[in-house]
């Protein structure tokens, strides 16, 4: 691996927090990298290979995992699907100085981020409240009841481990409004002008 010297970002909360929405804003700013994880679950029907992840079979994922290619691995819901952030992703992405390069992954993965020694700050999306969480996951469709009460009881564990790490906890009532917080966090709001 060479010098890395841009900055390392790890997002991280519930399913249904706004993750992916609060990203997919930041990602707009000139200085923003973000990472495409790899992954063996299968894509969904909105999904695109190599922008949302990399999607692998298990078995080359596990070939990877033999080359120490990831950074960081997880069977992220304990259903047999594998995640993993590459070295080499990171490597690329740090040779710029200005760059600000954003992991999304669970707490897991960001306790297995932290492990690594890379330099790195940890911020942590939470639902305005775990009732508010409830209503999005369930509008969303994409799990049902028994889904859906696993998620609940998860996130509230992730909550309680982000806050015992010293994750900066961002509430996500608003995505302009988080995204304007994180900005502020990652000393990017100087440059709003450029995004235009």
């Amino acid at each position: 691996m060479t010098q890395t010297t841009g900055q390392v970002v790890v997002i991280s909360g519930p399913s249904g927090s706004g993750k992916t929405s609060i990203i997919d804003q930041l990602r707009k700013h000139p200085r923003v990298r973000v990472s495409v994880s790899v992954t063996t679950r299968p894509p969904r029907q909105d999904e695109v290979d190599g922008k949302d992840y990399r999607f692998v079979d298990h078995d080359t994922f596990l070939k990877m995992v033999e080359e120490k290619a990831f950074v960081e691995t997880n069977d992220v819901f304990g259903n047999g699907y594998l995640y993993g952030s590459t070295w080499q992703d990171v490597d690329d992405s740090l040779r710029d100085p200005e760059a600000v390069y954003i992991m999304e992954v669970d707490v897991v993965g960001a306790s297995n981020l932290r492990a690594t020694g890379l330099g790195l700050l940890y911020i942590f999306i939470e639902p305005p409240s775990i009732d508010d969480l409830a209503h999005r996951l369930q509008n969303r469709g994409t799990e049902d009841e028994q889904q859906v009460a696993q998620r609940l009881a998860r996130a509230q564990e992730e909550m309680n481990q982000a806050r015992l790490e010293g994750a900066h906890i961002v509430v996500n009532e608003d995505v302009d409004q988080a995204v304007e917080q994180i900005k502020k966090l990652l000393g990017l709001e100087e440059n709003a002008s450029l995004e235009g």
